[in-house]
């Protein structure tokens, strides 16, 4: 079996990418002294923006890409929860966009870039694609900043349950390490 490190030590892949560690988990990769990932891709927004996380890979020269940043509104009901907070909804939200002239989404998004995250927003609409790319045009002040920094919840959309069926070795507490 050839493994993710083996693949780039052979040149047959230039780097891995890992997506939902944590901290733990990457300090285990790189204490193993395996090929350090050049990119972890986690769920992050505003009620759950994983700032020691951030650090750690930005520290460590990963690079952290943003799934769900608008939080995953278009999930099935068998993923979501009934009183699950909406962030486009949200009154800091709602407010920076009025004053920047923009939508909701675009904030979200820029706010993601403003803090030099790689941000993967889902969108089959063709306007929609284009206002996400155009939020990379948003400079948010320092005030915008620290107002959206206060909302973080810890709280997760993809909250992970559904790895937690009969005979799986998974627990909520060993997927997420905490």
């Amino acid at each position: 079996m050839v493994s993710d490190g083996n693949l780039v030590k052979q040149g047959l892949a230039k780097d891995i990418g890992v997506s939902n560690f944590s901290v733990k988990k990457l300090k285990e990769i790189i204490a193993a002294g395996s090929t350090k990932p050049v990119v972890n891709q986690v769920e992050s927004h505003p009620y759950l923006q994983q700032s020691s996380l951030v650090e750690f890979c930005r520290d460590n020269k990963i690079c952290v890409t943003a799934y769900a940043p608008l939080g995953s509104g278009d999930r099935p009901d068998s993923l979501t929860k009934l009183d699950e907070p909406t962030l486009l909804d949200h009154p800091t939200i709602k407010r920076i966009a009025t004053k920047h002239q923009t939508t909701e989404a675009q904030v979200l998004i820029g706010w993601q870039l403003n803090r030099g995250l790689t941000v993967i927003p889902k969108s089959s609409n063709p306007d929609r694609q284009a206002l996400n790319l155009a939020s990379s045009a948003l400079k948010l002040s320092e005030n915008d900043m620290a107002d959206i920094a206060a909302m973080d919840r810890h709280y997760r959309y993809l909250h992970g349950e559904f790895w937690m069926m009969e005979g799986s070795p998974y627990t909520l507490e060993n997927v997420w390490d905490e």
